[in-house]
Order: structure tokens, then sequence, then C-alpha cells
């Protein structure tokens, strides 16, 4: 079996108080271990110029080691065998606890070897180990899961092991398409972002056989997990989960992707004139996740060096300043490839809006609404009954942003009538599901309400101004009064 750098993450301060609470005889054992070891915080154990932070780490890899043997845990104590290896060895830290260690290293290799691996090309495969203490609580959280939706859902548990958890963390993406999603903390999403050596709770909603199927039994999908990074080998796995059951799929190691095979990607940032890039930083995302790696650019510019080739979304992280649209890129084994991000200052958006529902034509509510591009309105205090986004609208891109609808459908309209005469348009028929946005301009929104009585709902929203976000107000000027401005030199 290769060797793999990892450290299992956590608060090491939440180690200690669940060992407190939840774990009193392996918090007795972790403090034999120290007095045998001699570990003392106040103790410097590397070589050279220790820091407290170096001597933190090395200390709660330590720990982790420990624990992880006490609990037969032995994937994840290779893993933080080798990354502790790897960090410290040749240092005073290890040399003073080498014989521990060394009893422990004796011990997981006895224990590996009883182990069954499925060597894969991106990972290796390991058969849900189901009498182990780890599998036995696995299991019991998502038969939980299944019991509190009465039997109706299905889920399916995967452990997932990155080779070198200091690199990056994990994302699952879940095959929405077919009915599939991973439930964290209650509910449930399509993508997820976790730590290394967690458990991912695959499951099914079974929606598309609610209304003629609600009692059957033996239904089951089957979709693609996909599991990301920058570093490591992108991994596609086939689950199935069966409605009414818990089941487990086993775990997998996936493997760090080796540098002779990477690429370099270079990142150049165009700013809107007048733009200063204070703090800002550039967000790399591998194809289709939600999450990925920010950098700091410096002098307007950064490189992600050593990632794995492939498909890439770059783009400015989240500010409230300034943004910019995902930018693709692609990066070839060997090879550094430049791109180059377009960054705009945010706009304001000041808005009137008109609603009502279809069964009361004459009960028109109206207001006024501020947000800024890059954000989704809901609108729960001022529309009845409406609790979720209605309206988004994207990054500003040169003279423009875009709108879209959330929840609904949104059409233009094209009226001379005053705003705040209209009525909704008779002929509501959208031609897109976003439209490019400027001062002026008038959109019809329709929802079907949640009861059948309440028709449609319906509103009216027009763009009132938009102006740059962060300039002084003496200094402002709305969109369409620069573009006047423009034609007239």
């Amino acid at each position: 079996m290769r060797p793999y750098n990892y450290s299992k993450p956590g608060n090491f301060f939440n180690f200690v108080r669940d060992l407190l609470f939840n774990k009193a005889i392996s918090f007795f054992a972790a403090i034999l271990f120290i007095i045998i070891t001699g570990i003392s915080f106040s103790k410097p154990c590397l070589a050279g110029e220790s820091t407290a932070e170096e001597e933190y780490k090395a200390q709660k890899k330590l720990f982790q080691l420990q624990t992880s043997v006490d609990d037969e845990d032995y994937l994840m104590a290779q893993c933080i065998l080798s990354s502790f290896q790897k960090d410290f060895s040749g240092t005073n830290c290890y040399e003073t606890h080498s014989k521990r260690i060394n009893e422990l290293a004796k011990k997981i290799k006895k224990e590996i070897k009883n182990i069954k691996f499925e060597d894969k090309i991106e990972y290796l495969f390991v058969p849900p180990r189901l009498k182990t203490k780890l599998w036995k609580e696995y299991m019991s959280k998502a038969e939980s899961i299944v019991l509190q939706k009465q039997g109706k859902i299905g889920v399916t548990v995967l452990r997932v092991i990155f080779e070198d958890e200091n690199l990056e963390l994990p994302s699952a993406r879940a095959d929405w398409n077919n009915d599939m999603c991973i439930y964290d903390g209650g509910g449930y999403s399509a993508m997820h972002t976790f730590q290394s050596g967690d458990a991912v709770f695959i499951g099914s909603e079974f929606w598309r056989y609610r209304a003629s199927d609600s009692n059957n039994k033996n239904i089951s999908v089957n979709g693609n997990m996909l599991i990301g990074g920058l570093y490591h080998y992108p991994t596609k796995l086939k689950i199935e989960v069966q409605r009414g059951k818990a089941a487990a799929f086993g775990e997998i190691i996936v493997r760090t992707i080796p540098k002779e095979y990477c690429g370099n990607l270079m990142v150049k940032v165009e700013a809107e004139e007048g733009l200063k890039l204070m703090n800002a930083g550039v967000t790399l995302k591998f194809s289709d996740f939600w999450s990925g790696k920010t950098v700091s650019l410096k002098d307007n510019s950064c490189l992600f060096s050593s990632i794995g080739p492939g498909s890439y979304n770059v783009e400015l992280a989240p500010n409230d300043t300034f943004g910019s649209l995902g930018q693709p890129a692609v990066v070839v084994s060997g090879q550094t490839t430049e791109v180059t991000v377009n960054t705009y200052r945010r706009r304001m958006i000041e808005l009137d809006w008109r609603f009502r529902k279809s069964n009361e034509p004459n009960n028109w509510l109206s207001g006024q609404k501020v947000m800024k591009t890059k954000e989704s309105w809901q609108p729960d205090e001022e529309w009845p009954d409406v609790h979720y986004p209605v309206v988004e609208f994207g990054d500003w891109i040169g003279n423009t942003c875009r709108i879209r609808s959330s929840n609904g459908y949104l059409m233009y309209v094209d009226s001379n009538e005053p705003f705040e005469e209209m009525d909704f348009p008779l002929n509501f028929s959208p031609l897109s599901r976003d439209y490019p946005v400027k001062e002026g301009d008038i959109f019809a929104w329709r929802r079907e309400g949640r009861e059948q009585k309440e028709g449609f709902l319906q509103a009216l929203i027009r763009i009132r101004k938009i102006t740059p976000v962060g300039i002084p107000d003496n200094q402002k000027v709305s969109n369409s009064e620069k573009e006047i401005s423009i034609s007239e030199k």
C-alpha cells in the first residue's frame, strides 16, 4: 500500500472536549500516552527554531494517531502516520517519541494487512467493514435519517479520504438529475464540501415516484457521485440508493495527482478604470463544483501551480465592492495556461415593484427595493406568503448585468404606460430565463400560488436607477446619465 500524507482535521480543543464528555476511557488513555511519551506543551520538540504552532501541530497529530489506533480506524491511522513522518522526520520531536511511533506503526501495518483493497488508478476502494465501531456509528446515523423521513427515502453511506488533506478539502456532487442528493445537518443539497475522513450520506427523496408509487418500497435510483479537487484525481462512483433502506457503499482513499502529470494556471485580472483591487483574491473551482481554492492577487495576477489537468472555472472571490463573471480555463499537463479575468465595480440597483394575487386583481401592493448586483431578492416582509427568492441579478459586466427569475417566470415588458397604472400583461409569455438590464426596464414576474385558490402570484418590477458601489454620493453618476454624457462628446 502506498503511504498517504494525511492529517485528520478538527479543532484540538473540541477533540479534548469530546474525550472528556463522550470518551472518558480514551481520554485517560491519552493522558497515559502523554506521560509515557513525555509530551509537554512547554518543551520545544522541533530541531532548530521551533514555533508554538509547529509544536501544537506535532502534538495534535500524535493525539490523533493514538486515538485512531484506539478506535481501530487503521486506515486513518496509516494516513496520519504517513503525514507525521513526512512533516516531522528528523526533528527532535520525532526522535523523542520514535519508540512509541514505531510501536504504533507496527500495529497499523499488521492490521492493514487484514483489510481488503481494490486498487484503482484514481483511488483505493475498501468494502464497508460493518463490524467496526466507525461503521456502526455511520449506519446508525443513516438509519435515523431514513426513520425521520418515515421510510420514504433511502441513504447510502460513502467514506472519503484524501491522500493529502493539507492541500485541500474534498467536494462531492450528487447526481441531482437522477433524484440523488447529499444529506447534511438535517437538510439536503446537490453539493457538499467536507473534511477528509468524513462519511457522505447520499440519499434520494424519490421525487419522481411520489404520486404514482407512494407506497412502493421496491424502488431504487442509480446515479453518479463525483468527488473533486484541484490536486487529487477526479473520481466518479456509481451509487445505488434504495427506498426505505440504509446501505453501506464503502471507503475510498483518493490519490494525489503526480506532479509530472500536473500543469499550472496563470491568472491575470483586468480591472475597470479607476477600480483598485484591495485585498482581492481569485477562486479556482474544478468544473461543476461550487467550492475551490482562493489565492491572493499580487500586482493583479496570481499563479495556481501543480494542479491536475482538466477544465476549471476562474473568478474573483466574493467581494462587497467588485466582482467578475466566471472564466473557463483548461489546464494541460506540463504546461502553464494563461487566462485573463475582467472585473468591474458592483452596481447598486434601485427598483420599484408592484405585487398582487390574480384572484385579487385590484389589491396591488407597491414599494421600493435597493440591492446590489450578484444578489437575489427574497421579499419575506414585502410580499405575503412569499418566502423564497424571486429574482436575482448577475455580475456587472461592462455596461449591463442580467436579471433572472429564481422561482417562477420572468418576462420583459415593452410598454409606454406609466408604471404606477400598468396592469399585468394578458399575453404573459416568457421568452428567456434571463434578460439584460438597463435603467427604465420593466419586467413581469409570475408564479403559481401554493394554494389552488390563490391563482397566480403576479408582480411588476421597474429598474429605476443603477449606480456604482463604493463611490462617494457627490461623484456618483447613474448609468443612463453616463451614457448621455458620452454620447454628447
